[in-house]
């Protein structure tokens, strides 16, 4: 090869090299940021709520109050993890309560707009039973507390086993619930005891055993409901009703 042939060579050389770089970095180069001014892909939607406090949280030492008793097995019968969803403008959250409640004072459930919870939705003051059981809150059916669709809201459960306003809660159980459209395949999904719209299966297991005990097939939903929270061992505790409401001094 002579010297004025070289630099062509060099040239063909190089552009071979070119053109496999070219074909070679699609596939494999490393993702780079974009520069500014250039389309980017929108944001994520915003997150879910927290895990919710299915167990006693927050408040004074449990150890140290009149509600002691309750500590270890009080528990709002919801999965942990959210998005918990409703269909109903007014639904039902079922709470097991371990012991009897004669130390408790009175306990507060309230409902708050998320994420801010500046807003308060709903708010009620009552009492418990006297025996350990499955308890109930309902949503009064009053348009002003109908839950708007796709909203989440957050819910406490509070319990004062002291006889002082002043003081913070003893006991705290907190959720969120979300409102979505009934459609034919949620109401299915609900009608089975299905976990997809936790509130209403639930809630409408809980009723219809208490109608019908025997009933194998609601017995069987209500005990699989409630393995997929860990809760098997409330599977047989007597349903109460609804909480009392609190009369209120005059």
């Amino acid at each position: 090869m002579t010297l004025q042939k070289l630099p062509i060579a060099i040239a063909g050389t190089l552009a071979s090299s070119l053109v496999l770089s070219l074909l070679w970095l699609p596939q494999n180069a490393p993702a780079r940021t974009p520069m500014a001014g250039t389309t980017q892909a929108p944001p994520p939607p915003p997150n879910a709520p927290p895990p919710n406090g299915t167990r006693p949280g927050g408040g004074l030492n449990p150890d140290e109050s009149l509600c002691s008793p309750l500590n270890d097995g009080l528990r709002a019968l919801i999965p942990a993890e959210n998005p918990v969803l409703t269909t109903r403008a007014y639904p039902t959250v079922l709470f097991y309560i371990p012991a009897g409640a004669e130390d408790v004072q009175y306990g507060e459930f309230s409902l708050l707009l998320w994420p801010d919870e500046e807003i308060r939705h709903y708010e009620t003051r009552f009492t418990l039973p006297a025996s350990p059981g499955i308890v109930s809150i309902t949503l009064p059916e009053v348009p002003e507390y109908a839950l708007a669709e796709d909203q989440i809201y957050r819910w406490y459960f509070q319990l004062h086993c002291e006889d002082d306003e002043d003081t913070q809660p003893d006991l705290t159980l907190h959720g969120a619930m979300q409102r979505v459209a009934l459609t034919p395949e949620r109401a299915q999904q609900i009608q089975a005891g299905s976990p997809e719209i936790w509130y209403d299966a639930l809630a409408s297991v809980a009723d219809r055993l208490q109608a019908s005990p025997q009933e194998s097939q609601l017995s069987a939903q209500w005990q699989e409901l409630l393995q997929l929270i860990e809760a098997e061992s409330v599977g047989d505790a007597q349903f109460l009703g609804p909480v009392l409401p609190l009369e209120e001094e005059e």
